[in-house]
């Protein structure tokens, strides 16, 4: 019996001072194993600790971590997991030790931390528990993965950011592309063949009906903080746009 839990929802937001790196992080329960696919950045750490104890958990008692790729906000909380085994796609984690110069955002620092933990190299099909398994799916980066789960009748996949929000269905792309257009549209192809119910690397977990998109539970608004206590403050100004461009920055292509 599977149980599938969202630890932090992701959310799918930039603006002109850089991009909210909020990852989704969920905990996938399979008999005794605790699985936790992916673990966030490091500005997410207490909302992380909390989440665990919440369920009566601390971070010696998760069991696997599935790691979708190695960008740091998808992985700088590994560190946290000592007792874990560490999954991550060969090719990912070999790129990582010694990612492209202008490569800003893969944590060669991580991968380096993980190499000394027990890491384990997966890829397509690679069975982690029962009913749990490895999907490659590229294109954002070089070697990142997803973790297909069968659940009686339905298949969930959560997708990292191969498919990092709801709109990826309808463009065909994930909004950032940092290793290969084609494979990135090649992957979200095979992922909506795969299954109907996606958990998205920056937004809430979402079923696909035909064409339509509909949420199935998480936060739908974002409060932010500020003060006049220093003599001023920061306006913030939120534009929604009907479509979301894509960035196409293939820096993990050789120079």
């Amino acid at each position: 019996m599977e149980n599938l839990e969202v630890l932090t929802y992701g959310f799918a937001l930039s603006s002109d001072q850089g991009a909210f790196g909020y990852s989704t992080n969920s905990l996938l329960t399979v008999g005794g194993n605790k699985i936790l696919i992916d673990t966030g950045p490091s500005s997410r750490r207490n909302i992380l600790y909390r989440a665990l104890a919440e369920r009566n958990l601390g971070t010696e008692d998760i069991d696997i971590v599935i790691l979708t790729h190695l960008h740091w906000d998808h992985c700088q909380n590994t560190d946290l997991f000592p007792n874990a085994r560490i999954l991550v796609h060969p090719t990912e984690f070999d790129y990582a030790k010694n990612p492209n110069r202008h490569d800003h955002a893969a944590a060669q620092y991580m991968a380096e931390h993980i190499a000394k933990m027990k890491i384990e190299l997966v890829s397509e099909g690679d069975r982690v528990v029962e009913g749990v398994s490895i999907v490659e799916t590229p294109g954002h980066t070089k070697g990142h993965i997803s973790v297909l789960v069968e659940e009686d009748q339905e298949k969930l996949l959560l997708a990292g950011d191969a498919m990092p929000d709801g709109g990826t269905v309808s463009r065909g792309l994930p909004y950032n592309i940092f290793w290969d257009v084609s494979d990135a549209r090649d992957s979200v192809e095979k992922m909506v063949d795969i299954s109907r119910v996606f958990y998205p690397g920056h937004d809430r977990p979402f079923r696909l009906e035909g064409e339509t998109i509909n949420y199935i539970h998480g936060p739908e608004n974002l409060e932010i903080f500020n003060s006049t206590e220093g003599g001023a403050t920061t306006s913030l100004t939120f534009t929604v746009g009907a479509h979301r461009h894509v960035n196409i920055d293939t820096v993990q292509k050789p120079a």
